[in-house]
């Protein structure tokens, strides 16, 4: 893999955007542009990273939760382009977009959205009978539904802007966003195959894409190089602020990272390193011990410091790294071939432990679960009725239709067309719902489910 062919500005259609006498930005800028004033990046603003339908300044959202991401990434980037002596920006610029973008496919509830359609479709295929009509990728689609796959059907088809080419994202963007760059028959393998085997990266109905991108680029069955330094980015972003935001709502106590630490870090000069640091600013906070911003305050400075120390293994791990990356070798997450492996590992278990098996979140989990599968049969029963009977489906059927965005309807007309026979057509009406449901904010899915269902507030 060559560095200019990674860093492919090429786009599906030609830009037809005016070309400005002063505008010094490379396209991997242009990209963020499109992005960060687009509807479905302005949907996360309401799509909780920890605590779905929490309000408060300091509970994050995906949309805060990219904007972190975004901005590690960049500064990781700029480091790269340092030591591969790049002055374009390009690398930190491709980074700071794909920070952005890369949870824009994230549905309602987060990863236990995931967990419920996925659920759904164990039990409906069956007992519709549909799995015996699709193919085994559309089944596997469905079953293993994925956000980060959802990421790259809304970049290249979900949102429309005129044309089919949805945002008209750079290759390179596109291929960067792109965790595990297999279909969903060929992953899905867990811990069990090579790192891009453990989940898949692109639905069947997006297939064609993927060929003419990872093609284009000379790294097909390849992940992008620049996609372990993103993963990496969100790993930092996310494993030490879901403690911060544990110990806000009093899920977390400073005490249960201390007791974390020693627990995993008797021969580790790293955990004791860190653990130093904590009692560091311990003492330099002890005038307001007895306050309540007195932990918030000794825990904010303790994330800065460990995103400043993996931010630094990550930079010397890509570096020694490079040339296994390049060819494609190398099988591990930075983060895990640095020395601050055991501690990334017990914030998410600390995090695991004590924030998500919480008992506020069994109850929205339970929630989550009530409001998407009502949403789910709803809408599969009205689209398909639709697609059966179309102007002769009950008048439910008819106004089920009305309700779905007109940008989904577009695309769901134009995906029909290219259908080869009726197994196609179902496919493709269950991805429209799901692409209609997994779009939603968590709110407006409980605010519906509630019209629905005839609930008054």
């Amino acid at each position: 893999m060559k560095w200019n062919k990674l860093l492919c500005e090429k786009r599906f259609k030609q830009s037809s955007n005016e070309a400005y006498e002063f505008d010094e930005r490379n396209e991997f800028d242009k990209d963020y542009s499109r992005i960060i004033s687009s509807s479905s990046f302005r949907r996360l603003q309401d799509k909780t990273q920890v605590y779905p339908l929490k309000r408060g300044d300091f509970v994050r959202t995906r949309l805060t939760h990219s904007l972190e991401v975004s901005h590690i990434a960049s500064s990781i980037g700029k480091s790269i382009e340092k030591y591969l002596q790049r002055g374009d920006q390009k690398i930190s610029s491709l980074l700071s977009v794909t920070g952005l973008i890369h949870d824009l496919g994230n549905p309602p509830f987060g990863h236990s959205g995931e967990y419920i359609i996925q659920d759904f479709f164990k039990e409906y295929l069956k007992k519709s009978g549909y799995d015996n009509i699709l193919t085994n990728i559309q089944k596997e689609d469905l079953l293993c539904f994925d956000g980060n796959v959802q990421t790259f059907r809304i970049l290249r088809k979900l949102q429309y802007l005129g044309d089919k080419d949805s945002y008209n994202l750079t290759y390179a963007t596109l291929a960067t966003i792109m965790k595990y760059p297999t279909n969903s028959v060929e992953g899905n393998k867990k811990d069990k195959g090579k790192l891009i085997e453990r989940k898949f990266g692109y639905f069947d109905s997006e297939k064609s894409d993927y060929d003419k991108i990872f093609e284009e680029m000379g790294i097909k069955g390849k992940r992008h190089p620049i996609t372990f330094l993103l993963e990496a980015a969100d790993d930092i972003a996310y494993c030490v602020a879901d403690i911060e935001d544990g110990v806000q709502k009093k899920f977390i106590t400073l005490q249960d990272l201390k007791n974390m630490l020693k627990k995993i870090g008797r021969k580790s000069l790293e955990v004791q390193e860190l653990l130093e640091k904590i009692k560091e600013y311990e003492e330099k906070n002890k005038e307001i011990e007895n306050s309540s911003l007195f932990e918030k305050i000794v825990v904010q400075k303790i994330k800065i410091y460990i995103q400043g120390k993996m931010i630094q293994e990550v930079i010397k791990s890509f570096i020694k790294n490079e040339e296994f990356i390049l060819n494609g070798d190398f099988n591990k997450e930075l983060l895990d071939d640095g020395a601050y492996k055991e501690i990334k590992d017990g914030l998410k278990n600390l995090a695991k432990n004590k924030i998500f098996q919480s008992k506020e979140r069994v109850f929205t989990d339970i929630l989550a679960a009530k409001v998407l599968r009502k949403l789910l049969n709803i809408f599969i029963e009205g689209m398909i009725d639709w697609l059966n009977n179309e102007e002769e489906a009950s008048l439910t059927s008819r106004n089920i239709r009305v309700l779905i965005s007109e940008n989904y309807i577009i695309n769901y007309e134009s995906e029909l067309k290219e259908c080869k026979n009726k197994g196609d057509e179902i496919y493709t009406t269950l991805k429209l719902c799901v692409d209609f449901i997994s779009g939603m904010t968590d709110q407006f899915a409980v605010d519906l489910y509630k019209k629905l269902q005839g609930i008054s507030e």
